[in-house]
């Protein structure tokens, strides 16, 4: 078991071609399980991006997860 906090300090990093993705800014759960069903996930913002209120969060479902290495976690190919 993992503290949602840790999972937050690891990278996210596409498996197929090792592109880094973001880090995970927040999860959706279903009210049914109670399980996490996916991860939204962000790069961290660059200056311009705080001024101009750009941010672009993907979201990542838990189904694509390969890995959840020491630091970081291994994921299926992202779309867009």
């Amino acid at each position: 078991m993992m503290k949602f906090s840790m999972v937050q300090q690891k990278e996210m990093i596409e498996a197929g071609s090792g592109k880094f993705i973001g880090y995970i800014v927040d999860a959706e759960v279903n009210e049914k399980s109670g399980h996490i069903e996916y991860f939204f996930v962000a790069q961290p913002r660059k200056f311009y991006q705080v001024v101009q209120g750009e941010e672009n969060i993907k979201k990542i479902a838990v189904s694509d997860i390969l890995i959840v290495g020491k630091d970081v976690i291994l994921v299926k190919t992202v779309s867009g």
